[in-house]
């Protein structure tokens, strides 16, 4: 069946984020605007009717969630300075009315609609945390509803079963939503902070992004509530509840970042489903079962179906694969050398090895098929049923050069390392996206844990790709 949920991500929402407000300020944030743009081109591709955004900078209640419904809500950045940047938005209104439904017998959850709104005098509205994340996503193209809520923060148990629950109410109506969970992580990372500093703030932001990265909500169980209030976050709430609705799928996480540069930590991290495609649903399983057998990928590379061959054997029998005999000369050369899976046009995982690690370049690749298969922390393990799904391509590395200076690369031509003390990043040439050797050396250097400010050794080196 397909999912209801069809992506789901965690954004962080500073107006400084947005570049009428941000400016030049942007760039000390570029690797976080990167990834929330590619997060949200990603969930616009999967074309989701609705998003359903968890913000916690909406009305926020002691013993209970919220859910806004009114069917058109306004909301602009005029607290920030900024009452031109504006929006409204359309509220997919039965979605909301059966997330109620289905939710109030179960947990505690407040109804916010005109009513309540007149009684009290408040108003419904678009608030920070709905408003950056809704801006990427429109600008990524996103056309469709929302249905507004905000979190509880007292029992997150509670906001990871609503979590769940709404995605039982969209798949009740037949409705593709995409979970939007808006939250930044500690607000106290840096001395002079606004809010504080303390060194717990990233204790927690490191918890929290090892349990979204490893994507085992256990994680968050190892915070204190002591460490948690000292923290000062406001996004807790939101990753309990995207949890809660990544229970309805296995999840790929295709997009992850993370920076703190002006003491808040930004976490974002994007998931799809790694189900099947939805469009052999209609197979009968024995059709299935025999366009299994059938297509098996032809590979005309011997370094591809070697890769291939060591992923199967591997899944098989749990253990390595011996370099076969009779290799041909260029693979008992010695050299770096990534092996790379794809899903579709997802990544599926990635590892790699910059200078040789192994005897011969057969078996670099054959330890590093498995590795990108099994251990790569961005994803789950490959199963031997998927592995006929997954395209791979080998790069086989040349021998990296120092260069004197970012005008000795080209993103295009060549690869990147960058190298700073114990820190050293990789990025591979020609990648969607990476068009600047600005982007190529940040990228890398966000890879290495390298603060931007930093000027590191640069090297480059040639790629051999093999598909």
């Amino acid at each position: 069946m397909e999912h209801a949920c069809v992506a789901a991500g965690l954004f962080p929402h500073p107006p400084i984020m947005l570049p009428e407000i941000g400016g030049d300020e942007l760039q000390k944030i570029a690797s976080t605007v990167r990834a929330v743009q590619a997060a949200a081109r990603l969930i616009v591709s999967q074309k989701p009717e609705t998003l359903v955004i968890m913000s916690p900078h909406n009305y926020v209640f002691p013993d209970g969630a919220t859910l806004l419904e009114a069917p058109r809500l306004y909301g602009n950045l005029d607290a920030f300075g900024y009452p031109e940047l504006a929006m409204d938005v359309r509220t997919d209104m039965d979605l909301a009315e059966e997330i109620f439904e289905i939710a109030a017998p179960k947990t505690d959850i407040y109804r916010l609609d005109a009513a309540w709104s007149d009684r009290f005098g408040h108003p419904l509205y678009v608030d920070q945390g709905t408003f950056v994340p809704l801006y990427y996503l429109r600008q990524a193209g996103f056309t469709g509803q929302v249905v507004l809520m905000a979190p509880r923060f007292d029992d997150y148990d509670s906001m990871s079963l609503l979590g769940d629950l709404v995605v039982q109410a969209a798949a009740r109506l037949g409705r593709r939503i995409a979970i939007v969970a808006s939250g930044d992580l500690s607000h106290r990372l840096l001395p002079g902070s606004p809010n504080g500093y303390t060194p717990k703030g990233a204790v927690f932001d490191k918890t929290v992004m090892e349990a979204l990265q490893k994507q085992d909500p256990a994680i968050l169980k190892t915070l204190s509530h002591n460490l948690i209030d000292e923290a000062g976050m406001c996004g807790l709430p939101s990753v309990y509840f995207l949890f809660g609705a990544l229970r309805h799928f296995r999840p790929v996480m295709p997009v992850y970042s993370y920076e703190g540069p002006f003491g808040v930590g930004y976490g974002v991290a994007a998931f799809l489903p790694g189900a099947p495609d939805p469009g052999r649903k209609f197979l009968s399983p024995l059709l299935a079962a025999e366009k299994k057998q059938a297509e098996e990928p032809a590979v005309a590379d011997i370094r591809v179906r070697l890769a291939r061959e060591s992923i199967a054997y591997y899944l098989k029998h749990h253990s390595l694969m011996t370099v076969p005999k009779d290799l041909p000369e260029d693979l008992q050369d010695k050299a770096g050398a990534f092996v790379s899976l794809h899903k579709g046009s997802r990544l599926r995982g990635c590892i790699g090895t910059f200078l040789p690690m192994q005897m011969n370049i057969a078996s670099e690749i054959i330890h590093n098929a498995v590795s990108a298969a099994t251990r790569d922390p961005r994803f789950y393990p490959v199963s031997l049923d998927e592995l006929k799904d997954i395209d791979i391509s080998v790069d086989v590395l040349g021998q990296p050069e120092a260069v004197a200076s970012p005008a000795d690369l080209d993103p295009k031509k060549y690869g990147v390392i960058v190298m700073s003390h114990a820190q050293t990043g990789l990025l591979l040439p020609d990648l969607e996206g990476v068009d600047t050797v600005q982007q190529q050396i940040a990228i890398a250097k966000e890879k290495a844990g390298i603060p931007p400010q930093i000027r590191p050794d640069l090297y480059r080196f040639t790629v051999t790709r093999y598909k």
